[in-house]
């Protein structure tokens, strides 16, 4: 029962880091995004932009929906800020990564579910959607979160 608190904790954590000091992450991965779809993709602007828009949306709904489900709902989870624990805090960097992963893995998801109804190249958008979402967490990271903290 640990595990599923600490994981419980961690993606609400990685939400609030979203929906605060990381909500750059949105619009850098979508211009990211947008630009490897349309030059290494091979898609047209068109289908690019939707893809890269929807991708971000679809992603931070079902972030936001599992970090409403599970540990606030289903686990009685609150944020209670501790001055104890501001040293036990992760290195930006490594919340900013963990971010980035979190949208590849819903990203994947969002691709796998399109496939399904349109035919696309699962394998280079899995390595698009890896590449844009790590340049998105280390972009993040260098210009914004080193300025706030």
């Amino acid at each position: 029962m640990a595990w599923i608190t600490s994981a419980a904790n961690f993606l609400l954590s990685e939400w609030l880091w979203n929906v605060t000091w990381g909500w750059y992450h949105i619009p850098v991965n979508i211009f990211i995004l947008l630009f490897l779809l349309k030059f290494f993709g091979g898609l047209r602007i068109v289908p690019a932009v939707l893809i890269s828009f929807f991708a971000q949306i679809f992603s931070l709904a079902v972030l936001s929906a599992l970090v409403i489900l599970i540990p606030v709902s289903l686990l009685g989870l609150k944020f209670i800020p501790y001055d104890c624990y501001v040293h036990q805090t992760m290195h930006p960097l490594l919340v900013c990564l963990s971010l980035g992963g979190i949208y590849f893995v819903m990203h994947v998801l969002f691709f796998a579910l399109v496939n399904l109804f349109y035919s696309l190249n699962l394998k280079l958008l899995t390595l698009i959607a890896f590449v844009a979402n790590g340049l998105s967490a280390v972009l993040v990271y260098r210009f914004w979160a080193l300025n706030v903290l």
